[in-house]
């Protein structure tokens, strides 16, 4: 009585448990990593150069500080781009990333459930089982009682067994 998750995995509990997606959506993290790492470095020239700017801005508007000025935007202009295109994709990105998160851990926790419901399905038939072999006898709980204390009472004086 196994529950079929996929082609490629096993019939154990643990393999349930397994899911194509969940492989599949840990494979996601590294680039997401990567893209969050590129807008930081993004970011961190984007802070330089405009720190450089600023620093212009505030000196002396002199011939050379103005040609300094110019080329440290133009620096800055690319660079600004750059950084507001990656951050713009990683605003898109990240909360449709976090509501797919459902999709992919949904199939394993199916699967989870579904074990679960095989485990207990099948502990119960093996309970049943016991319980009927233990009540073939058509005995009373005082006449089992009585009997297990009397098997205990042999056993107790069995010449192995230490006296407490």
């Amino acid at each position: 009585a196994d529950v079929w998750v996929g082609p490629e995995y096993g019939t154990g509990p643990a393999s349930w448990a397994q899911s194509p997606r969940l492989v599949e959506y840990s494979g996601v993290f590294p680039s997401l990593n990567m893209a969050v790492k590129r807008r930081e470095q993004a970011l961190q020239d984007y802070k330089r150069l405009q720190s450089k700017v600023e620093k212009y801005e505030e000196k002396e508007k002199t011939g050379p500080v103005m040609v300094k000025l110019c080329q440290a935007k133009d620096e800055l202009r690319p660079v600004k781009e750059d950084f507001e295109a990656k951050n713009k994709q990683l605003l898109d990105e990240m909360p449709k990333f976090y509501q797919s998160r459902i999709d992919y851990f949904q199939p394993s926790f199916e699967a989870l459930i579904r074990a679960q419901v095989v485990y207990f399905t099948e502990m119960y038939k093996i309970f049943s089982e016991l319980t009927d072999q233990i009540d073939q006898g058509g005995l009373t709980d005082e006449q089992r009682q009585r009997e297990t204390e009397a098997k205990l009472s042999e056993l107790r004086s069995l010449s192995i067994v230490a006296d407490d």
